[in-house]
């Protein structure tokens, strides 16, 4: 048998389409993110994780900060799907304490990755600072349909709504960090916030 012939990882990886090779990449950064400060998360141990060639890694993405975003761009897409209405959420108050719980435990599950991208900045990419800006506009496009807002936001509606989408992340922090808060008495502290910033820019 000669020396040359590839291994079965090696047959698996040119056995996977391209867009799985892909995935593969988002996914494998994800993990490494999520695993917290101590991980490894150069390019070399991302296309590892991967199983994928190392130099697939610049073909899909250019670079790593590329990947990176990439990666906060496929669970930013998650978290908006998440935050869609149950069919059960039929007034504006319950779709906003839907929305707020969702969006707590969604970033409760993705902790690491929240705090290493999100809060600490640690990429600092602005490529990253982007993904993160398009998340929370997007957020507060969502909010603004639940609430059955006018479609466009007059310019004080649409300034309080960003400003209250701020006050909703700095609210799950203390909530993660602070021992003994419960959920509930968070989710119904954050929608009457909103309740009284929209209510006051009408």
């Amino acid at each position: 048998m000669s020396n040359n012939s590839p291994t079965g990882a090696e047959r698996s990886r040119r056995a996977r389409p391209r867009l799985d090779r892909r995935q593969a990449l988002i996914d494998a950064a994800i993990e490494l993110l999520a695993e917290g400060n101590s991980a490894d998360i150069s390019a070399a141990a991302i296309s590892r994780r991967a199983g994928v060639a190392h130099g697939l890694l610049f073909y899909y993405f250019t670079d790593k900060q590329g990947l990176v975003a990439a990666a906060l761009a496929d669970v930013l897409s998650k978290l908006a799907e998440s935050q869609e209405p149950a069919a059960d959420e039929t007034s504006v108050r319950a779709r906003m304490e839907g929305f707020v719980r969702r969006h707590i435990e969604f970033l409760e599950r993705h902790r690491a990755l929240y705090v290493r991208v999100v809060r600490e900045g640690e990429l600092g990419d602005s490529v990253v600072e982007h993904a993160v800006r398009e998340a929370r506009a997007e957020g507060a496009r969502q909010v603004a349909a639940l609430a059955e807002l006018p479609d466009p936001l007059s310019p004080l509606q649409a300034a309080a709504i960003s400003g209250w989408t701020g006050f909703l992340d700095r609210t799950a922090d203390a909530y993660f960090d602070t021992p003994g808060l419960e959920l509930d008495a968070i989710v119904a502290l954050v929608v009457d916030a909103f309740e009284a910033v929209v209510d006051a820019s009408k």
